[in-house]
């Protein structure tokens, strides 16, 4: 049925479906990559940053803490910032300026999470839709045909094909990539939340 067909003839001859389903997959690979750089971007031992913030706060010395978390990428150095500039306010004040910017650093690593969650799981019904469509094409052409044989349906079975492997191959890296990506938000939190609580005992404690 598709012979030695290339790529870009494949797509031609899956239809108005498939190249719908190309370009999401564009925007959906561009935004795997963005979160992936930007997570990379990220990539830091906390258990360091920690001992070295210690270190500054128990001598007092604020000033090279605030440089240490301008020079730290991430959230967690965020965090802290948003701490250090509000570590003359009570523990509950503190934490609560240390959890507001958290939740705003949340909201910037969450960014286009929706899209990528959306695309994965619409893609594979754009994918059906388009095989419905190839299916009635075939009993279209089967119609007018005369007694023809299984060369008459194969443009529709063709594109129905194609249209249902393509809403996969868009679908399953974006499942892929969101579950990852959801996985990492969570254990940055999670570093967040723990270094957040550190530092507020370092201050009681300095």
């Amino acid at each position: 049925m598709f012979g030695d067909l290339s790529f870009w003839q494949m797509i031609v001859k899956g239809g108005i479906t498939v190249f719908l389903l190309l370009l999401v997959s564009i925007w959906s690979w561009w935004i795997i990559a963005e979160k992936t750089m930007r997570f990379l971007s990220m990539k830091l031992d906390t258990r360091d940053f920690m001992d070295k913030l210690r270190k500054n706060v128990m001598k007092k010395d604020f000033d090279a803490a605030i440089t240490l978390c301008q020079t730290t990428p991430g959230p967690v150095a965020a965090v802290i910032y948003a701490g250090i500039k509000n570590r003359e306010l009570d523990r509950p004040r503190l934490e609560g300026a240390m959890q507001r910017e958290l939740n705003y650093e949340a909201e910037r690593m969450q960014k286009f999470l929706d899209i990528l969650g959306t695309i994965g799981n619409v893609t594979p019904f754009v994918g059906l839709f388009g095989t419905v469509l190839g299916i009635i094409r075939a009993f279209h052409d089967l119609s007018l045909s005369s007694g023809g044989g299984p060369s008459v349906v194969a443009d529709g079975i063709a594109e129905a094909l194609i249209a249902t492997a393509a809403g996969l191959f868009v679908a399953v890296p974006a499942v892929v990539a969101y579950n990852i990506f959801v996985k990492k938000i969570d254990s940055i939190e999670t570093q967040c939340i723990n270094a957040a609580s550190e530092f507020a005992d370092m201050i009681e404690e300095a």
